[in-house]
């Protein structure tokens, strides 16, 4: 987000079709942005009497969007609520079940698959590693425990005689030499911060420390003052979410106080006492950049863990048509919008964190929203599939996260004054309102010397108008732009570009057109 080419890429995929009752068109352009996250579906017979459209503008990546375009609509399908005809109740549903579904091993796989991820057995090695420690440990401890007093006498009598002899030669080294053992302390913590982490599903390397053991030694290395804390304390603290904090931390502070007071001389006291005194005065200078502080905790891959589905997403906008009912389902800013005898009518609404039911949500659940409208300072949603690091809270439902997938659902009654629905992401409503819209693509589609053009060359054009000439500007216009128009009423088989051979267009928007 926020990465631009240094010139559009305006390659555009397009697709036309329909069946006896409707006809779509669809486009879709990279534009200014670095990669291509955007999808959709256009199934004019998802069965035999209904129709499924969809556009999925995704966020971290293009995983999530191409996973939901790929599976919602057999989950759809596979809905009870779908085949008892209850069609509002199946989306709802559909949209929770997939959020879900890629919290799944398997999903996961396939997630980290498509977003070209590497996936190694690092971190399950890490873990196994760690488990044999624990193991050797117990088998010590129950050692220890089934030892004659005579044999602990002598297994610790020898370690003490050790420790002493050590401790006499260091006595021995110049004031130089003093501060060597407290740099290797603090040499193994930074190197410790600064070890990349991997997981078995992203295979991409983290700036966050270690958690855990990572942790604890980053509670010592911070209490050392002010001084160590931009080398280790910082990025440390930078793994755990404000909102979810370990109850813990207080409990290792102590334990790491006491080893730390074993450790120190009383020059490394006297340290202690001149850098905490510093780090008092400097206290209140430091509180007004705690609110900033506070929110890149809070910002996905921060806590070590980069895997699809936690750090990425997509907004979905899903129209079912059966019969004479349209029903439009909506997680997030993509939009869908009718025209009623060329005016705009919106079949959704717009989530965005700082609207009054969002932000009730979101602070229930533990969140906030910051000044520029994003949600601990990260995503600018407030509904969406996929954003499992915002859906973190045990004790609430999924549909009363932070972010949310539930979505929002519209029914219509079609009619003869109902011409066509737009489907599109916000590349484009960013750039013109829901009207401007209706009243572009309603201008394009009156037949010209008694030729009607085809629905996909009107997007085509849209999308042009909506690029941005350069990207001096806040963004407006640099965007992925995805866009389905849908005639509720068959098209002219003259005005179709592209006829797909299976009767439906899903999938990626990365593709360049088709034409016969």
């Amino acid at each position: 987000m926020g990465t631009y080419l240094s010139q559009p890429n305006t390659v555009k995929s397009t697709a036309d079709g329909g069946n006896g009752s409707l006809g779509y068109g669809f486009a879709a352009m990279q534009g200014w942005r670095i990669s291509m996250e955007d999808a959709h579906n256009c199934i004019p017979n998802l069965d035999c009497e209904t129709a499924m459209f969809a556009v999925y503008d995704g966020h971290g990546g293009e995983e999530v969007a191409l996973y939901c375009s790929k599976y919602l609509p057999e989950i759809i399908k596979e809905q009870k609520a779908y085949k008892e005809g209850k069609l509002q109740k199946a989306l709802e549903g559909s949209f929770l079940t997939i959020d879900s579904q890629i919290t799944t091993e398997d999903a996961i796989k396939e997630l980290a698959q498509i977003a070209g991820r590497p996936q190694d057995d690092t971190t399950n090695e890490k873990v196994a590693d760690e488990d044999d420690l624990d193991n050797e440990e117990a088998a010590l401890l129950h050692e220890e425990a089934t030892m004659t007093i005579e044999e602990l006498l002598t297994r610790f009598g020898q370690n003490a005689a050790k420790h002493a002899k050590r401790t006499s030669s260091d006595a021995t080294k110049g004031p130089d030499d003093d501060e060597k053992p407290e740099k290797g302390i603090n040499g193994e913590t930074e190197q410790e911060a600064s070890q990349p982490i991997t997981n078995n599903s992203s295979g991409s390397a983290s700036g966050s420390s270690k958690v855990g053991k990572g942790d604890s030694e980053g509670g010592l290395t911070g209490d050392a003052g002010p001084s160590c804390s931009s080398s280790a304390s910082e990025p440390q603290g930078s793994t755990k979410s404000k909102f979810f904090e370990d109850s813990e931390e207080s409990e290792d502070g102590e334990d790491e106080g006491e080893e730390s007071d074993e450790d120190c001389s009383e020059e490394d006291e006297g340290e202690y006492t001149s850098e905490n005194d510093e780090e008092d005065d400097t206290e209140e200078l430091d509180e007004d950049d705690s609110e900033d502080e506070e929110e890149e905790m809070c910002l996905p891959g921060m806590d070590g863990k980069e895997e699809p589905g936690s750090d990425s997403g997509t907004t979905a906008v899903v129209a079912l048509i059966r019969g004479k009912q349209l029903i439009v389902a909506n997680a997030g800013d993509s939009r869908c919008v009718v025209s009623e005898r060329g005016k705009a009518f919106d079949m959704s609404y717009d989530h965005k964190p700082e609207d009054e039911v969002e932000l009730t949500r979101i602070k229930n659940a533990g969140g906030k929203v910051t000044m520029d409208g994003r949600v601990n300072g990260g995503l600018n949603l407030s509904r969406a599939i996929g954003d499992h690091f915002y859906k973190r809270n045990k004790a609430l439902p999924p549909e009363e996260q932070m972010i949310s997938a539930l979505p929002d659902v519209k029914v219509l009654t079609l009619n003869e004054e109902h011409d066509f629905m737009v489907l599109a992401c916000d590349g484009i409503w960013n750039v013109m309102s829901s009207q401007e819209v209706i009243d572009f693509v309603s201008e394009r589609m009156k037949p010209k010397d008694g030729e009607a053009r085809s629905l996909s060359s009107i997007v085509e054009e849209l999308l042009d108008h909506c690029l941005a000439p350069d990207t001096s500007g806040d963004g407006t216009g640099c965007d992925n732009m995805t866009c389905v128009i849908v005639t509720f009423s068959p098209q002219p088989e003259a005005c179709k570009k592209r006829k797909p051979e299976d009767a439906e267009e899903n999938g990626s928007d990365s593709k360049k057109s088709k034409t016969e």
